[in-house]
């Protein structure tokens, strides 16, 4: 097997693994314990650099930066959207710990806010 080919099947399971453990760490979350759940997060993230494989955007986004906690909202976090003139963005608040994770979003149809059709606008 050549070696671009085991480093993705590599890749493959570790992600596999990671989605395992991450479903692992919201359920015992949801039994009320925090413990393992931040535990589980932590264990997630050492893989993930041990192995040189980016946990998925959506997964690490749900995951607190400060105390390991997974962010699960109503329960250990906090959504709110804003907008500050042209720019919006999701604002996540860790309920653990206090910490706030701010992630712009787009507006609008297909295009994000502020792009021309051609060029820069200056």
């Amino acid at each position: 097997m050549k070696r671009e080919s085991r480093r993705r099947l590599l890749a493959d399971l570790v992600r596999q693994r990671q989605e395992i453990i991450f479903d692992f760490a919201l359920s015992e979350l949801r039994r009320g314990n925090e413990r393992r759940a931040r535990e589980a997060c932590e264990y997630l993230l050492k893989l993930s650099m041990r192995t040189r494989v980016r946990p998925r955007r959506e997964l690490k986004r749900k995951i607190c930066k400060s105390c390991r906690l997974p962010l699960l909202p109503g329960l250990s976090a906090s959504v709110r959207t804003r907008s500050q003139g042209r720019f919006s963005y999701v604002v996540v608040r860790c309920l653990a710990c206090g910490y706030i994770h701010r992630y712009p979003y787009k507006r609008g149809r297909g295009r994000e806010e502020g792009e021309g059709k051609g060029g820069r606008e200056g």
